[in-house]
Order: C-alpha cells, then structure tokens, then sequence
C-alpha cells in the first residue's frame, strides 16, 4: 500500500492496510509523500502481488497515469494496479482505461474489498508459478548478477514461496565473499529502522551498493503483517543503489523470518556490497541473526534498563558492536560507562541520534572497518 501525491492524509490507507493484515495478508505500507517512481521502484523490489494507492486529493487522473507508465518503464508492467480514496463515479471507467486493475469508490466495503484483492493476488500467484515452469527463473538468476533490481525480487519470491534448500544451492551461482553483511537487533521502540534509514544515506555518499531485508512480525491470530519499515526509510527508498525487502517472520523466533537464511544467501550474489538485516523487535534470547551477519550491532536506548542486563547471558554476549541510540536522552553517558564496567573495552560502543543524523558517519565507518568472519 502506498500514499503518493502531496495531500499528506494517510488516515484511510493505513485503516484500509490494518484491515488487509486483520484477513490475513501480508500489507508493505510504504508512507506518505511517495512519487509514482518511487511506489513502482518499491512494488518491482517486493516483488508484490498487486500494487495499491490511495488518492484523497483527487489526483488520480494525473498520477495514475505516470504510475502505470513507471511500473513499464522499470519492466513489470505484469504487476496489477489497485486504486482508492476519493475516486468519483464518472472517473472509474477512465482509470480502467489506464490500466488500472481495480478501483475502488468511495464508501466501499471491506468485506468485498479483501474479497477482490485475494482474486487479483492469486492471479499473480499464477502467472509467477508459469513463469517459473517456463523456465524463468533461470533467466532471472542470470539477471540478478548483473544487477537487475526487478530479477533480484523475482528471485527472493521464490524463496519466500518456499524453494527448497537443496535447489537453491544448485541453481545459485557461488557468491564472491564481498558483501558485509550486518545484522541490527535490539528491542521494539529502540529506533532500528530509522537508523538503517540514515545508514543507507551514509553508505550511499561512500558509493556502496546497499540492500536492506525488514523483518516484521505477523498476527498470531490471523498471519497477517503489517510491514511498515519502509516508510521510515522514505529518505533513501527511492535511491537506485538502495534495494529494500520486507519479511514477515511467518512464526519465526529469534527475529527473523524462515527464508532470511535463504534471501541472505541469494543477495551475496546480487552486487551488493553492504547487507542490513533489520529483526523483528528482539530480546536477549534473540540472536539467531549472529550465523549471517558480522558484524551484529546491538541497539540500546537510556533508560531502558539496570546494569543488571547487560549482565544476563545471550545477545550481550555476541554483539560485536554496541549502539545508544537516542543518545540526546538522559544517561546515554552513564550507559556507555556501564557497557564499558561489565563488557570490557574490546567491543565498539557508538552513540547516535538517527532521528537527526548524529553519530551516522561514525557508524558506518566501524561497519566498514569490520572485519571478522562470519560464522557458518
């Protein structure tokens, strides 16, 4: 689900985007301010099943046009289209006629509106499968090692469809060991996305090809997601050296989702040079990211906790590097000293401020410097 135009009501597409999680889908919500660029750019790297946008100030007859022709412009013009919000009745033929797959009025109902969506997903579903019998996926791999963007969504969808492991390991090509691969965990509100938002811009301005997989939670009750990272990560979405993918942890513990493993393996070979696994909102029990990543950086807030934690066996124990952020709150200092007391000297201790840029550049420098290998 994305909110493009500059109207800046968001209200409705995140009432329609909790309803589609509540039946059982898994929703991207990508933010406000998005271009048509920049939705087209993110339905092609997650490889979505239908693209949907909402318009509140009926420019829909402008901006629905420009988005359908991005859409061919970056060679998926196969991916559906979906539109709501203030869409009057004389204009819906109109936006047939552009290409739009669905439209919805205003007024419509949820019940036909999840009903409607599922038909078109699963019409995707279906040409995705053909392709992939017609022999595709061949095709796409090739295409992702040389950079293709669009083959590299193709290609983390069948994983996430559920490839087994022993194809995956016939079909990919060996990678050439020189991506990072950095994993971020650290308990939900400690600001992870919004760090790796101002990384990837820190990256960027060091020329380095970066790519970004999000784990989210999902509904025990339904299965349902909601994968909201992107949108706080808007900043650099839309930067063609900027690849982003969503994950629903699908019942996984330890913060990531079943196929992370997988889509890590496939992104090495992806020209990449920096690979930022963001988990799910994780506890000292969570570290299952350490077997892919080095190095894993451990985000930390003031206040959050006694010196007592830091104490506890798990996650402590393995963070290579030590991350405060929202360091302009009361006792960053005092939290500094106290990993420095009970974790010894040897581990980087970094303070930051994503939310304003501080510490970024720092940061990514001890990334960059990082040099141990990866355990297996």
């Amino acid at each position: 689900m994305t909110k493009i135009g500059l109207d800046g009501h968001d209200r409705g597409v995140k009432v329609l985007a909790r309803g589609l999680r509540d039946a059982g889908m898994e929703v991207i919500y990508t933010g406000l301010w998005q271009t048509p660029a920049m939705a087209a750019k993110a339905a092609v790297e997650e490889d979505v099943d239908l693209l949907g946008a909402s318009f509140h100030s009926a420019a829909h007859l402008t901006i629905v046009p420009v988005l359908i022709h991005e859409l061919k412009k970056i060679g998926r013009p196969d991916i559906p289209v979906a539109i709501g919000g203030i869409i009057p009745r004389d204009d819906v033929q109109a936006m047939k006629d552009a290409g739009v797959a669905l439209v919805f009025e205003t007024e419509c109902a949820m019940e036909r509106i999840v009903a409607d969506l599922r038909a078109l997903a699963e019409k995707t579903h279906q040409r995705r499968q053909a392709a992939i019998d017609n022999g595709e996926l061949d095709r796409w791999i090739g295409a992702l090692k040389e950079g293709d963007r669009s083959a590299l969504g193709r290609v983390l969808s069948w994983i996430e469809d559920g490839a087994c492991a022993e194809e995956i390991e016939r079909r990919l090509p060996s990678p050439d060991g020189s991506t990072i691969v950095v994993g971020l965990t650290g308990a939900p509100g400690v600001g992870k996305s919004t760090l790796i938002g101002r990384l990837l811009e820190a990256l960027r301005r060091r020329d380095k090809r970066v790519a970004v997989v999000a784990v989210d939670p999902v509904s025990p009750i339904t299965g349902g997601a909601l994968l909201g990272d992107r949108a706080r990560m808007s900043r650099a979405a839309g930067d063609p050296g900027v690849f982003l993918r969503s994950a629903a942890s699908r019942g996984q513990t330890g913060g990531l989702a079943p196929t992370t493993g997988a889509m890590v393996e496939v992104l090495r070979r992806a020209q990449v040079d920096v690979l930022l696994i963001e988990t799910v909102g994780a506890g000292q029990n969570d570290f299952a990211v350490r077997q892919w990543a080095s190095p894993l950086l451990l985000l930390l807030m003031p206040g959050a906790g006694d010196d007592l934690q830091l104490e506890k066996a798990g996650i402590t124990e393995v963070a290579d590097v030590f991350v405060i952020n929202k360091a302009d709150l009361a006792g960053a200092d005092k939290l500094e000293s106290q990993i420095r007391q009970t974790l010894g000297p040897a581990r980087p201790i970094v303070q930051t401020v994503a939310s304003h840029g501080e510490g970024i550049e720092t940061l990514a420098d001890v990334i960059l410097s990082h040099r141990r290998g990866v355990e297996k």
